[in-house]
């Protein structure tokens, strides 16, 4: 931290070397505190809230439509927010409440009882030795990329997602990208892949002659895995027409979020004495000021992660006195002055949002914080005013 002082007359050339120092310390300590990682766990109003046209199936087969909160859903969703209009609150549903649920231009979502592998691993820091599936039917929202004889599901996972297909003949097969770790001959544990799903796709289709040639060059992707449905359902399915298809719409539109706005606002100041004439923890500052600014929040993938800025300016005031000696008789020489002083701060980090049923959620947000103070101006209480540049 450095500073320049800038002063006006013999007396103001004496004072403000020791003001420099003081106010180098007034502000080194809480600048040095806020450097410091700050957490911040708050609860606030429901951020990227995005309702779009859609509907629900209830369980007992009632269609609703109105509003569906649009989630960005990168995982199976615990709840779905369903407005019947823009002015009525929020109805919160649970999967077990629903058959399906969608967006009239985006995603569908389907209530299904599948079995998924929860061996399938695909970080490296969590695979494992040798390849032994831990297969457990989950319940749950699944999204649907294609609808008909032989459907194309998606459930997303933190290890990857799992594409499943259904058939009415056949048992639901699980493709999953995995990996894990193989024992070579020499005794050291390689890593394999354990995705073989063109083989398993081959037998799911192997009497369908158009499906198995597709097979042979499609990669796993959404797109992929769905051309071979498709060439299923249209050459060898019953109706021998494609099924319905959802990929365009599951692509997410808006990957990330940008929002910003105006910060207003007031802060209560408490600033105390430091000055060795004045009493120890008298408060010099002690009152609410205004402060303004601007902040801007990037929302990530699924809306559960965000980085958001601040840039904020405030004022404070102090006082302080300075010492000139003794005179003749003894008596100590003082000169008395105060500071006003404009802080800029500005504030980078991220947060975590916690999905909650209700129109409120919970964030954990850390932090770091830089403040800067400028434009200050010293009034002598006894001889004439200075002005005063700081920077830090």
């Amino acid at each position: 931290m450095s500073g320049w002082w800038p002063c006006c007359g013999s007396g103001w050339r004496r004072i403000c070397p020791y003001f420099s120092g003081r106010i180098h310390l007034l502000l080194v300590l809480p600048r040095v505190f806020f450097f410091l990682t700050g957490f911040l766990i708050c609860a606030c109003q429901l951020r990227a809230q995005v309702f779009e046209p859609g509907f629900v199936v209830r369980s007992s087969g009632d269609t609703l439509r109105g509003k569906v909160e649009n989630g960005f859903w990168a995982e199976p969703p615990t709840f779905v927010r369903f407005r019947r209009s823009a002015e009525t609150p929020a109805e919160v549903f649970k999967p077990r409440q629903l058959r399906s649920f969608g967006l009239t231009d985006g995603r569908y979502f389907r209530y299904e009882a599948l079995p998924i592998d929860h061996a399938a691993e695909n970080r490296f820091e969590y695979i494992h030795r040798g390849n032994s599936p831990n297969i457990h039917v989950d319940s749950l929202l699944a999204e649907v990329l294609v609808e008909g004889p032989v459907s194309l599901l998606r459930v997303g996972r933190l290890s990857g997602p799992h594409f499943l297909l259904l058939s009415p003949d056949q048992p639901v097969l699980d493709l999953s990208a995995q990996q894990y770790l193989r024992l070579s001959p020499t005794g050291a544990w390689q890593r394999t892949d354990g995705n073989n799903y063109r083989g398993l796709l081959g037998l799911y289709f192997t009497k369908c002659t158009a499906a198995f040639t597709v097979i042979q060059t499609a990669p796993f992707t959404p797109e992929g895995l769905a051309a071979v449905v498709q060439t299923y359902n249209q050459t060898c399915g019953p109706a021998q027409r494609p099924g319905r298809s959802w990929l365009t719409q599951a692509v997410p539109r808006h990957r990330v979020a940008l929002q910003g706005g105006v910060l207003a606002g007031l802060r209560y100041n408490r600033i105390e004495s430091i000055s060795e004439y004045i009493p120890t923890g008298a408060c010099v500052d002690c009152r609410v000021r205004p402060y303004g600014g601007l902040y801007g929040e990037l929302l990530q993938p699924g809306r559960t992660w965000a980085l958001f800025g601040e840039l904020s300016v405030s004022t404070f005031t102090g006082q302080g006195s300075q010492s000139f000696g003794f005179d003749r008789n003894g008596v100590a020489i003082t000169n008395e002055y105060r500071y006003r002083v404009w802080l800029g701060t500005a504030r980078l980090g991220v947060r975590h949002f916690f999905r909650l049923p209700h129109e409120r959620q919970v964030l954990l947000g850390l932090g770091y914080e830089s403040n800067r103070v400028f434009n200050a101006t010293i009034t002598g209480l006894v001889g004439p005013s200075a002005g005063l540049g700081y920077e830090v």
